[in-house]
């Protein structure tokens, strides 16, 4: 005679088997709000940047128009002054020119990169990295055109203005040297490009190569 292995009412529940442990879900960590904060913050700052760039732009226009006013005094002294006043303030328009190409084009790129981090693009995670690597560079050359290029532009158009003739009598002199003031030009125009232009792509850098702000740009 057969006896019922299984002595348990068929009006019972089933019971769950202990011997089998279910699969314990892993958490899902919450998307990181680094993307969106940073998207909104490159789009605003590469729009002020790119509207101030192309105004800085039309510097360079100018430059080569600012060269060619001393051609213009009737006086034969008075042209040789202001050629010679002329020619350095048009290597500072040259200088200012070519930073803000290097501005615009930065400014350009990090509007794109900007919508992508608002959307948090996959993409736009690489380009952070790339554009925040670029940027310090750029700060860098920028400091470089300040002091190598606008600095010693700067000195000789002060120094151009110091051998004026005075225009009447009784005029002091215009004094010996004033070359000086370039490099005090230059130097505040370098620190205030590191100042204001170099913090923002070291936090860009800072955020996006985390793991958590990687992981959270997955949008394709």
């Amino acid at each position: 005679m057969n006896t019922p292995t299984d002595l348990r009412s068929p009006y019972e529940p089933p019971t769950a088997d202990l011997s089998q442990s279910s699969p314990v879900l892993a958490p899902q960590r919450e998307r990181s709000a680094a993307p969106k904060v940073f998207g909104v913050l490159s789009i605003i700052f590469a729009s002020i940047t790119l509207l101030s760039s192309a105004l800085g732009l039309l510097a360079t226009a100018a430059s080569s128009a600012v060269k060619n006013m001393g051609s213009m005094a009737p006086d034969a002294d008075k042209a040789a002054e202001l050629t010679a006043m002329m020619g350095p303030m048009a290597k500072v328009y040259q200088g200012i020119g070519l930073l803000s190409l290097i501005m615009f084009v930065m400014s350009a790129l990090l509007l794109a990169i900007g919508i992508g981090q608002l959307r948090y693009r996959a993409w736009a995670q690489r380009w952070s990295v790339y554009w925040g690597v670029a940027g310090l560079v750029c700060v860098a050359v920028m400091v470089a055109i300040s002091m190598l290029v606008v600095s010693p532009a700067y000195a000789e158009m002060f120094d151009a203005l110091s051998h004026l003739k005075p225009k009447g009598d009784g005029q002091a002199p215009m004094p010996g040297s004033m070359s000086g003031f370039g490099s005090i030009f230059g130097g505040t125009f370098a620190v205030m490009t590191v100042v204001f232009y170099a913090p923002y792509p070291a936090l860009i850098l800072l955020f996006f190569t985390r793991d958590h702000v990687r992981a959270s740009m997955t949008t394709r």
